[in-house]
């Protein structure tokens, strides 16, 4: 792989930046919505010892099982439901004396989540009524509202309860109680708000029906997006209770994240870089929760005065807009606008940016007509009339900005670009709101000493950790968006370009607002070489170098291959890679799988680190083609020997041309498990890990005509760059522990009262836990580009009556099972969703009045060297 400033053919850049978006989307979804229990097809059992079913979200369509020494797997629908509390708010008349604090006679709405946490569509069932304890009383003339775009709309419900549209897992209403402060109520009085019916508010429960339940209605088969028949577990309901002090002040503010990304860079097929251009991509999200600590509401997003004009039909300066920004940076012109998402305009200014002339975004003259020379703008924007349109609601996402950038005709390299976007609006409170982009942070909490601190260039005469109402935003406090020093930018750096800058508590970058995303171009090299996965031959690997990129794939593993301990014949797996010629030379590129790792530096490939081939069962086959070519290759052990063909030549490979080729690995027979180690049983024991192919890319330019690269002066490549394919024998691995609890029966043997695999000899009342650790074991994402292995859709079972368990079996026929469940002991460690059969989380003799089986199923992704605990208690009867 080589610099980002190499040349990248055209077809090749637009895969790569579709392939980073989807990443970086994965990323704010991930930190947008709450967690969710993913699925697979309902009804789907897996028994087998002790199994797990989850998938590589690269190949979906491929299951692949882990097995441990008891665990079964079974895929059913699930239903599931949460209620937390989302903070609490005056009513729009409810601030009684104005004085921003609860006082007798204000009213308050008391503000709650409602979720779908399960793996299926789900409509929820809301009731009219709530519970206040304390000083208070639920509003007389006013019912409970729900919302179902975020905040926005608001709507009452008309009789007992309303039952909202289907929602899709993770997806959740808002619904806000009306709540009157009572006459008698004194300064530190507490007023309770329950918003459905479980004991201790526990959530996901079996639904033990009572009024004001709030619970699943599950949907009607056929309807988009359900899985046909009833859920395994049930009904299931949540509640949550939310406390509120009289006499404390009441802060609810807008959250707001401003992202931004390179899409896309064009060098043109050229040496300089005086035609080449750079689009980037922005965001926009509204918080739904408040990552500060501040205890705030997070609120939907309203527009702020601004000095604009033009456009059709006309923007009107008298009403409030919300105004993304971005200063186009030094060396650069504006050379094309995308189309914005509907409801937005494009806008442009003149004004100077920077200096003692310089002109904040948010002051500045705005118009909707583009100039006819776009080399006279200093920033171009995107604005959202509130006025008009409404606020924007919490947890949307709203992307589509893009905006492209021609290098001008004088620039010299290297030529770092370097920029940051910027958001203004306004909280429904009046408070000023405005983030910069380049990292997580909202609203541009926490750019300097912990998350909490107040946004710069805001005052908080109050104390109440947001900005003051009504406050303008201080000129001294807010960055003007231009990068003075873009070789090394005051406003810190997002070093990934994904939005992962983070500075807080950094006394050396103490960066005002938001990090740069920063790109450097320069004139390429006249020979060199990008060799990596499918769409990035550019990767960074784990040394931070281009030598060591890589693609992880799992072969399939259908139930009973995955016994640890098991050893099998693999079958083949196909990888996908990228080559380019980045330099200035045309020549031939000769593809091998090496025992060496190489940079794209014109080197022996002797003189570069060996890679690790240890563990690679002799026998390996790699075949490698490129159109109707191919060649295969087999491991002895030592090196890699052809077998078949000849070696792969793929000639006259011009500057800025990429290419993909394919690898197929197949793996011999006695293949181990990738999951296992020294000792498949203990989870703390080292598993043999994937199995890794590097792939080296010779480029020639002294000899074009066949793969013999003794017609060169010195008998060796020009450059060449290696990529590595590492595949898996599956990468989920599953461990099985017991210990022994005492109880109600006799004292515990030494060390049977520590986790292990070893067998244990409960007596009578004692209490068998059981530990399932689930631990992905593949290669981490480390650099840049490279393809890894999430573990997604993870659904552990673990199920009493099914072969080999027994515990839940009356096995000596006495009319009582074996053992009981213990309640409230099974638990994940990552937040699963368990769901029990027959029913609830009971205790009883027989199976119909015990648990008989437990489903786990383990939100969002497993990523790679990550892991978690499944675990749940048994007493012996």
């Amino acid at each position: 792989m080589s610099f980002p400033n190499k040349t990248l053919p055209q077809w090749r850049r637009s895969l790569r930046i579709l392939m980073a978006s989807a990443l970086v989307s994965a990323g704010l979804v991930q930190y947008v919505l709450p967690a969710w229990a993913d699925g697979t097809e309902a009804g789907t059992s897996i028994r087998n010892s002790a199994t797990a079913n989850y998938i590589d979200p690269n190949a979906p369509n491929t299951p692949i099982n882990a097995t441990s020494n008891t665990v079964v797997v079974t895929v059913a629908e699930i239903a599931g439901i949460t209620v937390t509390e989302a903070g609490t708010v005056f009513t729009a008349t409810g601030d009684v004396d104005g004085s921003g604090t609860v006082t007798a006679g204000d009213e308050v709405y008391f503000l709650f989540t409602v979720t779908n946490a399960g793996n299926d569509s789900t409509q929820l069932n809301i009731p009219n009524l709530a519970l206040v304890s304390g000083p208070a009383l639920l509003t007389p003339t006013a019912n409970l509202e729900v919302s179902e775009d975020g905040g926005n709309t608001w709507v009452a419900i008309a009789g007992a309860q309303v039952i909202t549209a289907a929602k899709l897992p993770g997806e959740s209403v808002q619904v806000r109680v009306p709540v009157t402060i009572k006459p008698e109520a004194v300064d530190n009085d507490i007023v309770s708000v329950k918003l459905g019916e479980t004991p201790g508010d526990a959530q996901n429960q079996a639904r033990v029906p009572d009024g004001g339940d709030v619970f699943t209605v599950d949907g009607v088969d056929g309807t988009p997006a359900e899985i046909n028949g009833a859920p395994a577990n049930g009904v299931r309901e949540a509640s949550k209770t939310q406390d509120l002090t009289v006499s404390e002040a009441l802060t609810t503010y807008t959250l707001a994240t401003i992202l931004k990304v390179r899409s896309r860079y064009d060098n043109q097929s050229t040496p300089q870089i005086t035609d080449d251009t750079i689009t980037y991509g922005l965001s926009l999200r509204i918080e739904n929760n408040d990552p500060t600590e501040n205890a705030m509401t997070p609120a939907p997003l309203l527009g702020a005065d601004l000095a604009v004009s033009g456009g059709t039909p006309a923007l009107d300066d008298t009403h409030a807009y919300v105004l993304i920004a971005d200063a186009i940076p030094g060396g650069t012109d504006l050379a094309e606008v995308g189309t914005p998402p509907t409801g937005w305009t494009v806008v442009y200014t003149s004004d100077p940016v920077s200096g003692a002339a310089g002109i904040d975004a948010n002051a500045a003259q705005w118009t909707a007509t583009a100039p006819t020379d776009l080399s006279s703008v200093t920033r171009v924007g995107f604005v959202y009339d509130t006025t008009d349109r409404g606020a924007i609601a919490i947890n949307e996402l709203i992307t589509g900005f893009r905006i492209t950038l021609a290098v001008e005709a004088g620039a010299t390299t290297p030529l770092p670009v370097a920029n940051i976007a910027q958001l203004f609006g306004t909280s429904p409170t009046s408070a000023p709101v405005h983030d910069e982009s380049g990292d997580q942070n909202p609203s541009n909490f926490g750019d300097s000493n912990s998350l909490s601190a107040l946004p710069p260039g805001t005052t908080d005469t109050n104390g109440d950790n947001i900005p003051d109402p009504g406050s303008s935003l201080d000129p001294a406090g807010v960055d003007d968006g231009f990068i003075n020093t873009p070789a090394n930018p005051e406003t810190g750096v997002d070093t990934a370009g994904n939005n992962t800058g983070d500075t807080v508590g950094d006394p050396v970058d103490p960066s005002p607002g938001g990090e740069a995303n920063i790109f450097v171009l320069d004139i390429p090299q006249a020979v060199a070489i990008a060799n990596g996965p499918s769409n990035a031959p550019e990767a960074i690997g784990p040394s931070g170098q281009t030598i060591d990129d890589f693609s992880n794939r799992s072969v399939p593993l259908p139930a009973g291959s995955s016994v640890p301990g098991t050893t099998f014949e693999p079958q083949a797996v196909g990888f996908s890679n990228s080559i380019v010629n980045t330099g200035q030379t045309v020549g031939s590129i000769r593809l091998v799988p090496s025992t060496t790792l190489s940079d794209d530096t014109p080197a022996t490939p002797a003189d570069n680190p060996t890679a690790d081939l240890s563990n690679l069962p002799v026998g390996t086959e790699v075949t490698l083609s490129f159109e109707s070519i191919s060649v295969t290759y087999v491991w002895d052990g030592t090196d890699f020997q052809l077998s078949t063909g000849t070696p792969l030549l793929i000639a006259n490979v011009q500057p800025g041309d990429g290419i993909n080729y394919g690898v197929v690995v197949k793996l011999p027979d006695n293949t181990p498990l990738s999951t296992d180690g020294t000792n498949p049983l203990d989870p703390s024991s080292a598993a043999i890990g994937g199995f890794a192919i590097p792939i080296l890319a010779e480029l020639d330019v002294g000899d074009t005509t066949d793969a013999d690269t003794s017609n060169d002066p010195d008998g060796d490549p020009d450059a060449a760059n290696s990529t590595i394919n590492r595949i898996y024998t599956g990468y989920l691995r599953l461990v099985k522990e017991s210990r022994i609890l005492r109880g109600t029966g006799p004292e515990v043997a030494t060390g049977e009262e520590q986790f292990s695999t070893t067998q244990k000899f409960p007596g009578t009342g004692n209490i068998i836990e059981y530990r399932i650790t689930y631990a992905n074991i593949s290669e981490p994402q480390t650099g840049g580009g490279n393809i890894v292995l999430d573990a997604a859709s993870v659904v552990i079972t673990e199920d009493g009556t099914a072969t080999p368990n027994n515990w839940a079996l009356d096995q000596d026929n006495n009319g009582v099972i074996d053992t009981s469940n213990v309640p409230n002991s099974a638990r994940d460690s990552r937040n699963g969703t368990i769901t029990f059969t027959p029913g609830a989380d009971q205790a009883g003799e027989t199976a119909t009045e015990d648990v008989i089986r437990y489903v786990d199923v383990v939100p969002g992704v497993v990523a790679p060297q990550t892991s978690g605990e499944f675990r749940f208690q048994r007493r012996v009867n």
